[in-house]
Parts: structure tokens; C-alpha cells; sequence
């Protein structure tokens, strides 16, 4: 279902500032994050329900859920900053970074409306860009959901703000609608996946404990 009173509910300050891809933890090196790792893997292998997630790795099955890359951009999105937008009439700006940092692409997007059960079953908003040079760009429209917690529950003592997202060249290769009107995803385990680009390894570690209820 289409629900267009999106803009009213969308907070540009949660969005705020720099994000790094769930894929730099994934791929982490640091000792702190394999030994997180490592543990979350035991606790998944010990629990019937969740053992084939672990199958061939725990890191390996979050890999392929989280991955940035598509059939349509083969470079891993390591970084975005958003921003406010350029024009009036969008909601917001984004920077596509690949891992070296350098620019990928940026553009103003607005709100085209929002999915009511997109990613993880919760509103997700659609997001489009009318910049004439996205017009062959695999950017050109976004899902995401709105980022958890908000961008300032981390100041206050809370986890590191994260958000789910897709991205395509054409909006009918994320999103299928039904006789009725009704959308749904068309691939729901693509969760390429954000991380506020702040704090330190040990509150990247307690991302990896949250999502695998070690605590």
C-alpha cells in the first residue's frame, strides 16, 4: 500500500552526517570485532532455530545479506554523507562513497511516497532523484528505512543508528505491485545495511551483540 503523507513523518536530522557499510564489520580485521564475531557465531550454532544462518559462517551469511553491491553496480558503497538538499524541492541529499572514498555520485532525493511493509516488514520510504544526470544511474532510487535508533540515542548512551536500504536504476526492479496497489519487495533478504560512521570498535562490537541477543 502507498501511503504519501511520508514527508510529514521523515526527521532529516536522524539522517544526518556519515555512515559507514555493515560490511566494514563484517570484513573487520581487529581483534575485538573477530573475537565479537566468534562469539556471536557459538551463540547462533548452540541455538537450533538459528544454526543455519551459521551453516557455512556466520559472517559469510551476513555478507551476502548486507551486500552493497548489486547486479547493476558491482562497487561495494563503503560510505555515505547525507546532507541537507540542494534544491526546495527535495528532502534530502546523499553521497555515494565506494571503500576508497573517492565520489561516486551525489544527488538531492525526495520522497516519492512510502511502502507500508517494506524492509523488515516497516515502512520504508521511496526515495527518487530528478537530477537529469541519474538517468542511467543504479542510484537513481532508493528504499530505506528509517534509521534505529535515532542518530542522537547514541550520545545519550545508546546503540549506533543503523538503516536497511535498496537501491535500483528503476523502481520496478525493488518493488512489485499486486492488482490491488499493494507493493512488496521483490528480494525482502537484501538488507545492504548502514552504520552511523561513529564511536568506537567496542560500540561496533555491541552492534554484533545486539543483533544476535548476546547481551
Amino acid at each position: 500500500m502507498h501511503m504519501s503523507n511520508a514527508s510529514i513523518d521523515f526527521n532529516l536530522t536522524d539522517w544526518l552526517g556519515d555512515w559507514e557499510s555493515f560490511e566494514h564489520y563484517i570484513d573487520a580485521q581487529d581483534e575485538a570485532l573477530r573475537k565479537t564475531w566468534d562469539e556471536a557465531e557459538q551463540a547462533v550454532l548452540s541455538n537450533p532455530k538459528m544454526a543455519p544462518m551459521a551453516a557455512h559462517g556466520i559472517r559469510k551469511f551476513w555478507a551476502m545479506a548486507c551486500s552493497t553491491t548489486s547486479p547493476e553496480n558491482i562497487i561495494h558503497i563503503g560510505y555515505w554523507t547525507v546532507g541537507e538538499p540542494d534544491s526546495t524541492d527535495a528532502d534530502v541529499r546523499i553521497t555515494w562513497y565506494p571503500e576508497d572514498n573517492t565520489n561516486l555520485d551525489a544527488y538531492d532525493y525526495r520522497i516519492d511516497h512510502v511502502i507500508e511493509h517494506g524492509l523488515e516488514g516497516s515502512p520504508t520510504y521511496v526515495f527518487r532523484t530528478d537530477d537529469p544526470h541519474a538517468e542511467d544511474s543504479p542510484f537513481r532510487w532508493l528504499i530505506a528505512i528509517a534509521p534505529l535508533p535515532s542518530r542522537a540515542a547514541f550520545a545519550e548512551g545508546g546503540l549506533l543508528s543503523h538503516l536497511h536500504f535498496q537501491y535500483a536504476n528503476d523502481l520496478h526492479t525493488l518493488v512489485a505491485v499486486d492488482d490491488s496497489g499493494a507493493e512488496t519487495l521483490r528480494n525482502p533478504r537484501w538488507y545492504a545495511t548502514m552504520c552511523a560512521d561513529e564511536g568506537t570498535v567496542e560500540d561496533r562490537c555491541r552492534i554484533i551483540r545486539a543483533l544476535h541477543h548476546l547481551d
